[in-house]
């Protein structure tokens, strides 16, 4: 750790001699933004659990169901990071071929740093098309600096997500 502390120190240093004062300023914003943000995202979790957290349907179909399979939709994909919708679906076992939602579940992948993702609700329903879902998802992205919300951004998604 001391090693990291002087060669940010001397890199700082030689940005703000070769650059100027604001680089220097940017970059030094830049490093504390990630050691400020933390690797737990427990807004997504279960509780008392590693799991992420997930949303589920139709309780009543649990018996009359054939196995399970998931779909991944993305729901935006920015240059340095997405964000996901998983669902996971069956079939229904009184063989009319028609699939139905059993969960879902959302979260983010590439370089979150900064930013933080708190899914609020997830709607996922049949269409009249057999291989098709509907889906809405509802959150919130907060941006933070040294460990401090900056500014919170409402997200919607909504679509269709066709399964296999």
């Amino acid at each position: 750790m001391f090693f990291f502390i002087t060669i940010c120190f001397k890199a700082t240093k030689l940005i703000q001699e070769e650059l100027g004062l604001f680089p220097a300023v940017v970059f030094v914003f830049g490093i504390l933004s990630f050691s400020g943000n933390s690797s737990s995202n427990d807004y997504n979790k279960e509780p008392n659990s590693n799991q992420i957290k997930t949303w589920k349907f139709s309780p009543e179909n649990s018996l009359n169901k054939i196995g399970t399979d998931l779909v991944d939709v993305v729901l935006e994909k920015t240059l340095i990071a997405e964000y996901n919708l998983g669902i996971s679906y069956s079939k229904d076992k009184k063989g009319e071929s028609k699939y139905f939602p059993v969960s879902a579940y959302s979260s983010t992948s590439g370089i979150t740093c900064g930013t933080l993702w708190i899914p609020k609700s997830i709607i996922v329903t049949q269409t009249n098309t057999k291989n098709k879902f509907e889906y809405s998802v509802n959150g919130e992205v907060e941006w933070k600096l040294l460990g401090l919300t900056l500014f919170t951004e409402i997200k919607e998604y909504k679509g269709i997500a066709k399964i296999k």
